[in-house]
């Protein structure tokens, strides 16, 4: 690979890792209902997609699976050199009442759209649609669910207490931390129990704040914005440092490419006339040619003419018969 080639690698590398601070990471189970009421209504899981951007689902995995049962898989398969998407493939497939694949195809629904929330039916019966589950949750004991990524990354994973009664769900506390890292540890749980406002159960509709509490201390430590504006500033110039060096570093890598490549063209012609240059004795090629030129012109003589041109006027000639170039009108027949 060329030098010029890997600097280009290395610019779109760095313009890139932005976009690695979202993405299917970004997906958190925000609530869970184990069991609706005595009869048996279906559970379900409400996920949350927490980043500032699209998040396609399509694809991930839903398991009721511990994390040690999951990685003991992996750890069969680490000799076969599988892929982790086809190993939780075929789990799917050993195990389909215990893991399910969000399936493909589904783009209009699958695409969640930046800081909104889609809710998984576990009722057992995954032919009823896309976001129906194969396997049912069981009150009276602890309920584990977890979210895998394609590539074998747990995404987020929870624990139903099996205190939890019936109609009752497990959810973010909606006065709490936005649920947003996997395992940070700051973001709190809590029973809602639909008897008020407060505790009502919002199957499809996120715990919505009244209140920013990030906003709210910002405002607290900052009031008038100084810090906020320095803080701009600084990305600002910052990022066009960074610009700047990337492209100094690329003028020197071409600079240093185009030097080169001149050096090899000049030695080029050097190396070229060393290698024609005639041995001693030998004739050269423009003599040789000279003389081959002298035995042509003396084997093939002719007569001698006077080189002059004689140009004799034709009236008849084609091009000054004005006649014929007009046009030709067609013969209307009576």
């Amino acid at each position: 690979m060329s030098k010029k080639a890997l600097t280009l690698l290395l610019l779109c590398a760095i313009l890139a890792l932005p976009t690695l601070a979202q993405g299917r990471k970004n997906v958190r189970i925000n609530e869970v209902m184990v069991q609706q009421d005595s009869t048996g209504g279906n559970g379900w899981v409400e996920f949350y997609n927490s980043s500032y951007s699209s998040t396609a689902v399509e694809q991930m995995f839903i398991t009721t699976l511990s994390r040690e049962e999951i990685q003991s898989v992996f750890d069969k398969n680490k000799g076969n050199k599988k892929k982790p998407k086809q190993i939780l493939v075929e789990l799917c497939e050993a195990q389909p009442q215990d893991i399910y694949e969000i399936p493909r195809g589904d783009e209009r629904n699958t695409k969640i759209a930046p800081r909104t929330h889609f809710v998984m039916e576990a009722d057992g019966d995954p032919k009823s649609g896309t976001f129906h589950m194969p396997f049912t949750f069981t009150a009276g004991q602890d309920n584990y669910i977890a979210l895998y990524d394609v590539n074998g990354d747990l995404v987020d994973d929870v624990t139903v207490p099996a205190t939890l009664k019936l109609g009752e769900t497990y959810a973010i506390k909606a006065e709490g931390r936005l649920p947003s890292i996997l395992g940070d540890g700051k973001t709190e749980w809590t029973v809602k129990d639909g008897q008020t406002i407060e505790t009502a159960v919002t199957k499809g509709n996120y715990n919505i704040r009244e209140v920013n509490e990030n906003i709210e201390a910002f405002h607290i430590k900052d009031p008038h914005g100084y810090w906020i504006a320095l803080l701009a500033m600084s990305v600002v110039f910052i990022a066009l440092a960074l610009l700047y060096i990337c492209f100094k570093l690329f003028g020197k890598f071409a600079s240093k490419n185009l030097t080169d490549d001149s050096k090899q063209q000049a030695a080029a012609p050097e190396a070229v006339q060393a290698v024609a240059s005639p041995a001693a004795g030998d004739i050269d090629g423009e003599k040789m040619a000279a003389i081959c030129f002298a035995l042509y012109q003396h084997l093939n003589a002719h007569d001698n003419e006077s080189g002059v041109l004689t140009l004799a006027p034709r009236d008849n000639s084609s091009w000054a018969n004005k006649t014929g170039l007009m046009r030709e009108l067609p013969v209307i027949k009576k």
